[in-house]
Order: C-alpha cells, then structure tokens, then sequence
C-alpha cells in the first residue's frame, strides 16, 4: 500500500513521539510511506518519502493549526501529483483527510485539568503567566478541534494505546465506542533492557554528580501538572531523605518557587530531555510517575523494562497491564499521604525493589509493539479495499 502518514513530528525524543515513530517504522517496512512532517529525525529507512511541511515557529498553537492547514493543503497536492493514497494516517488530528487515527491524547481532559487551577504552583513571572494563559487556550483550541475531527465522517477508525483512553474519548467528544480498537502500547525490549542500564549505572551517576548511598527518584515528562509533580513536592516534604531528577521542558520559575517554598528545592534535580532517556533510567533508584490521567505511560513500561522500580496509578494506561508484581501501583493519583508512603517503602524495602527489579523486565517483555502496530495496519487496509487509490493508482511517487 501506499499511506500518507501526517504527523508534525516523527522522532523519539518523548513518550509519545516514540510510540508514533516505532508504529511509523513498522509501516515503512512493509508498505510504501508518503511522509507530511515538519520535523523527521530519519533513521536510514529508504521507503519513506519525506514531504517537508512548513509551519509558524511560535507560539505552540499557531504551530499547531499552521501545520494542519499546511498538511492538509500538501496532503491535497500529493494526491493529486501522484494519484492519490490507499490511506491517510496521522497520530492524532493534525489534518483534515485523515481515515484511520491512533489517539495518543484527549485534549478535552487537559483542558478541564487546567480549568479547574488543581495541580499546579501559581505563576511566578510574567513568562509563566503567559505561558498558563497559553496553554489554556491551546487546550480550549484543540479541544473543539479534536471534537469536529472525531466527529467527521472521513474517520473511519481510531486506535487507543489503552482502555482508559477510549473511555475518554467516548465521554467527552461521543465517538461511538465499535469505532475505537484498543491496542496496548509496547516497549523495544532490545532498547530498554535490565542489563544495558546496569552497564551504564557507574557512568551515568557519575556524569550527573550523584552521591553513593544517596536514593534518586526518577520524574519525567513534558506536562507536569496533569503528570502529578505538585503531589511529588508534597509528599517529598514527608519523605525528607528521598531525592529527585526532574526531567522535562517544564521547569519553571512558578515550580522551582514551589519547590523552595516547600523546602524541598535542595533535593531536585532540573534535567533536560534527551533522546536516550535509558541515561535517566540507569541514574536513577526509582520511577515516580503519580499521574491524574495518562492516555498509557510508555516511560514507565520501559523503565520497566530496564529492571527500574516504578511507582504508576491506577489512572494510567499502563496500569491496565501491570500488576501489584511489577509496579507500585497508587489507588488515588493526588493523594500525597498514599504516594509519600509508597515512596518510603521503595525507599527502605530492598526485597520489594528486588522483586520489581526482576518482574518488571519479565512484564514488559510481554507488550511488545506489535500490538498496536497489527491493530493500526489492520484498520488502514480495511481502509484501503474501499479507497479508489487501491484500484490501480499505486505507482510511483
């Protein structure tokens, strides 16, 4: 087949990014892809074709609606040049032609998080003011343009990583729930293994400064409020020996204020993100990942994978595959109190570590990224058999 895959960004630097680029790679080995990217960090695959989209730089939703009106008119054009595609793919609502969809995200729950001011510092600077009014409004945005989009008839399906994810989708934008195929995301298991963090621990500690005997938990991610960070300060207060890398674009003023008024600011860590997130894993003791919803979680399933101890909740995706075996797993996401002591017992329980140490490589073995990825390529070639594309307009690019 030859697909159109549309998406702003394909590279693996991030949970999701990740997950879009193994679904991309998989593709590509099988079928002829038309790339419509703004950003392609290439992996050497000679069966993507890359179509260069330009967008506006700044600020994030004039990026993101310049992209969707520049794809969707670059989608057009390719169509018309090259006869047409078997199918349109795309990780989410990025132009108007797309047939089959894999939701990584419900904007519709970010924007009532941010609505409703829980789970975050008050701004400190007029640049996080900005940024707050900014986000909200890019949430406010999306989210009525995800509710058109999950509402076209040129959708045919939509594939979720999770069930808590479909759940979602059909409480807040109605999509009828026999058009949402739940595949649960994977892990590379050649990329993310016990041993290779083992290998590169002494390294990795050193290079960050990391005291020995010194306990580090591992935070990371691109959105620290519904992630759970204000619920990690206030049970770091709790824990007074317990110490944290914090990696993410998120490092404010607003939180780093946080963290000094909690007292706390001694013990964090601010990291950027970086393409070989295995570096994090292997300086790290633990993963503490207390999130209010997360569509599934990939950083936990491959700290996991890794031999890493996690701490999830019961809101993630990634739970739906994790037992009390594998992970520490929170009832409640905000409940500082539940998540202090969770962090005290991975602290002092060395057997407990021990055993989420071994379990969770095992575990993580079993969810490799042929799930989602068969699920995805099933719904494009249902697609396919009824797109005039498939009838004889398959030629070269």
């Amino acid at each position: 087949m030859r697909i159109a895959v549309v998406t702003a960004e394909l590279h693996r630097t991030g949970g999701t990014e990740r997950g879009t680029a193994e679904v991309v790679e998989r593709l590509s080995r099988e079928h002829q892809v038309c790339l419509f990217a703004h950003r392609w960090d290439a992996d050497g695959n000679a069966n993507i074709c890359f179509h260069a989209v330009p967008v506006l730089p700044w600020p994030g939703l004039a990026r993101f609606l310049s992209f969707y009106w520049m794809a969707s008119r670059a989608v057009d054009a390719a169509a018309k040049r090259h006869g047409g595609f078997d199918a349109v793919y795309s990780p989410g609502p990025n132009c108007r032609q797309v047939e089959v969809c894999t939701a990584w995200f419900c904007q519709a729950r970010q924007d009532e998080l941010l609505r409703s001011g829980k789970l975050r510092p008050g701004p400190a600077t007029m640049s996080d003011w900005l940024r707050l009014a900014h986000r909200k409004l890019y949430a406010a945005t999306v989210t009525r343009l995800e509710r058109r989009f999950y509402a076209s008839p040129r959708l045919r399906a939509v594939v979720s990583p999770a069930q808590v994810l479909k759940d979602d989708l059909v409480a807040c934008y109605g999509i009828e729930p026999e058009r949402i195929v739940v595949a649960h995301a994977g892990v590379d298991a050649k990329t993310f293994d016990a041993a290779q963090r083992a290998a590169l621990r002494a390294q990795a500690r050193a290079e960050l400064g990391l005291g020995e005997g010194e306990f580090w938990f591992l935070f990371a991610g691109t959105d620290w409020v519904r992630k759970g960070m204000l619920t990690v300060h206030a049970a770091m207060r709790e824990v007074t020996d317990a110490r944290l890398l914090a990696v993410g674009p998120d490092g404010s003023a607003s939180w780093k204020r946080h963290a000094e008024q909690a007292g706390i600011a001694g013990r964090i860590r601010y990291l950027p993100p970086r393409r070989d997130i295995l570096f994090y894993f292997a300086a790290a003791d633990a993963l503490v990942a207390p999130s209010v919803f997360e569509p599934f979680g990939l950083i936990p399933l491959e700290a996991m994978a890794c031999g890493l101890p996690v701490i999830i909740t019961t809101a993630m995706g990634v739970a739906e595959i994790a037992t009390p075996e594998d992970a520490v797993i929170l009832q409640c996401a905000d409940d500082a109190a539940e998540l202090a002591a969770a962090m005290r017992r991975v602290m002092e329980d060395s057997a407990l570590r021990a055993t989420l140490a071994r379990n969770g490589p095992q575990r993580a073995r079993m969810h490799p990224w042929d799930a989602i990825y068969k699920a995805t390529e099933a719904e494009i070639k249902a697609v396919a058999k009824t797109s005039p594309a498939s009838t004889g307009n398959s030629g070269q690019r």
